[in-house]
C-alpha cells in the first residue's frame, strides 16, 4: 500500500482536479468529509472519477485492507492566508492526522507569508515526506514558492518581473475568482478592520484586475466573474497568460518519489 496525501487551499482545487483525472496510477482517491471538500468531489465526479468521501478515520480503516496506490485529500478554507497563525495551526492539525497513514503529503500552498517555513523542522520526527509546490527549473534546486499568485503564472521569476510592470493590478485565478466575496469579507463582514470597498483597493494602488487564465475549465464562469469584479470596483481589465506547470510537476515529484522505489 502507497499513499499520498494532498493537504492543499481551495483556491487550488482545479489544480487538484486536473492532476488526479489525468493520473493513471491513481488507483483509489478518498476525500476527507469536510464541507471544504464538496466542490472538489462534484469536479472530479464531472470528469468520470468516483472519490470516496469518509471521515478520516474511516478512511485509514479502508487504507489498512488495501494494496491500491492511493490518495487522500483534504481541502482548507479559501482565505486562511490571511492569518498566518490560523493557517499553521489548522494546516498541522489536519498533517497530524493524515501524516498517520500517508507515506507522503504533498502541500497545495505556497509560503503563504512564511506560515510554512519551519514545517519540515516541526515535523522531522515523522516517517513521512513533506513537500510545498515546488518551483522546480533545470539546473536549479528546488524552493518553494512564496504564493499561489507565482504557482498560477509560472513561478516565482516570472510573478516577479510581471509585478514590475503591474504593481497597480490585483491578480485573479479563476478559484479566487469565484471566491473573492467569501475570502476577503466583502460579502459583509470586515476582513481584520479592513474594509474590501473600491476606496480602500484604490488607496492601496490598485487600478487593475488580472485575468490568471491557467487553462483549465473547471469554473464555468470565469469571464462573467471577472467582468462583475471589475464592475465593483471600477477596474480596468488585463489578461495573463497562466500555467499549470507548477502544480504538475510538483505531483510528479512526490508521486515519482513514492513510487519509483517500488518498481526498481
Amino acid at each position: 500500500m502507497t499513499v499520498m496525501g494532498i493537504i492543499g487551499c481551495r483556491v487550488f482545487e482545479d489544480e487538484i482536479v486536473h492532476v488526479l483525472s489525468k493520473d493513471p496510477e491513481v488507483e483509489k482517491i478518498y476525500l476527507v468529509k469536510d464541507d471544504e471538500n464538496i466542490g472538489l468531489l462534484h469536479k472530479l465526479e464531472a470528469q468520470g472519477l468516483e472519490p470516496v468521501i469518509l471521515p478520516v478515520y474511516d478512511i485509514r480503516a479502508c487504507l489498512e485492507q488495501s494494496d491500491e496506490f492511493s490518495i487522500i485529500v483534504q481541502l482548507q478554507e479559501i482565505g486562511l492566508h490571511m492569518n498566518s497563525s490560523r493557517l499553521k495551526n489548522k494546516t498541522y492539525t489536519n498533517l497530524n492526522l493524515m501524516s498517520m497513514f500517508a507515506d507522503g503529503i504533498l502541500f497545495f500552498y505556497g509560503l503563504c507569508g512564511h506560515a510554512f517555513s519551519r514545517m519540515q523542522n516541526d515535523f522531522a520526527y515523522i516517517g513521512c515526506s513533506l513537500q510545498l509546490l515546488q518551483d522546480i527549473n533545470a539546473g536549479e534546486p528546488a524552493r518553494p514558492l512564496e504564493d499561489c499568485i507565482a504557482v498560477a503564472l509560472g513561478g516565482s521569476s516570472r510573478y516577479r518581473e510581471i509585478l514590475k510592470s503591474h504593481r497597480d493590478t490585483f491578480f485573479l485565478t479563476p478559484m479566487w475568482a469565484a471566491n473573492w466575496k467569501n475570502a476577503f469579507g466583502a460579502d459583509g463582514e470586515s476582513l481584520r478592520g479592513f474594509e474590501f470597498t473600491p476606496d480602500n483597493l484604490r488607496k492601496l494602488g490598485y487600478r487593475k484586475v488580472a485575468k490568471v487564465d491557467t487553462g483549465l475549465s473547471y469554473e464555468p464562469d470565469f469571464e462573467k466573474k471577472i467582468e462583475e469584479f471589475a464592475l465593483e470596483f471600477g477596474f480596468e481589465v488585463i489578461e495573463l497568460k497562466g500555467s499549470i506547470e507548477i502544480a504538475q510537476k510538483s505531483y510528479n515529484l512526490m508521486q515519482n518519489m513514492l513510487l519509483k522505489p517500488l518498481k526498481t
